[in-house]
């Protein structure tokens, strides 16, 4: 041990320039261990977004009928059908809005029109005509026990003769996207219904 320490006594510029190396390293470890905790992950930034607030545009309203001043009025987007009568100065002493969706948005070139209470009575009964009409077309084809290309539903629609599931399907897929059959031949324009199969049912059928 004094031999050491003798050695030591003898050699102090290399202990102490050990003792630096030494040092160095345990402040060079702490470093770097602080170093990587900090970049073992990244806090995000926090970005302040200022938002501007939209104008709302100015749009073109039509409206018609019984108010005291129809005519084209400008409008901004987001106000409603009672919006644009108040412009319009009101409605009419025999204006009715039953029919009428006062709180609905208006829309760039929309046409509002206003009916009167008699006009919307005549409305009504037109309408009740056209129902008893259908309802008496529909008693008329029950009655004969023919099968309405119109109304049928799917299963009125298998009992025909060659028509089976799938053109059952595809006559109520052509009604929905073409419209109503106008006459007996309009099935000839469904794929797998030819001429014997149109033979065959167009004296069980009806438009």
């Amino acid at each position: 041990m004094e031999q050491i320490f003798g050695w030591m006594k003898e050699k102090k510029w290399l202990c102490s320039l050990l003792f630096t190396f030494i040092l160095c390293g345990v402040f060079a470890s702490l470093y770097l261990v602080e170093v990587t905790a900090e970049e073992a992950y990244v806090c995000p930034k926090t970005e302040t977004i200022e938002v501007t607030p939209t104008k709302n545009e100015e749009i073109v309203v039509d409206i018609k009928g019984a108010v005291a001043n129809p005519g084209v009025y400008h409008v901004t987007e987001g106000q409603i059908v009672n919006d644009v009568i108040n412009l319009a100065g009101g409605l009419q002493a025999e204006a009715d809005t039953s029919n009428l969706n006062l709180s609905k948005k208006v829309t760039d070139e929309m046409v509002i029109t206003v009916y009167t209470k008699e006009e919307v009575k005549d409305q009504e009964k037109q309408d009740a005509i056209v129902e008893s009409d259908k309802q008496e077309e529909e008693k008329t084809d029950e009655t004969s026990g023919l099968v309405n290309l119109n109304t049928a539903t799917l299963e009125e629609l298998e009992t025909l003769p060659g028509i089976g599931e799938s053109k059952a399907k595809s006559i109520i897929e052509y009604r929905k996207n073409c419209g109503k059959f106008t006459k007996k031949e309009d099935l000839l324009n469904i794929k797998g219904i030819g001429d014997s199969v149109f033979a065959k049912l167009k004296d069980y059928i009806t438009v």
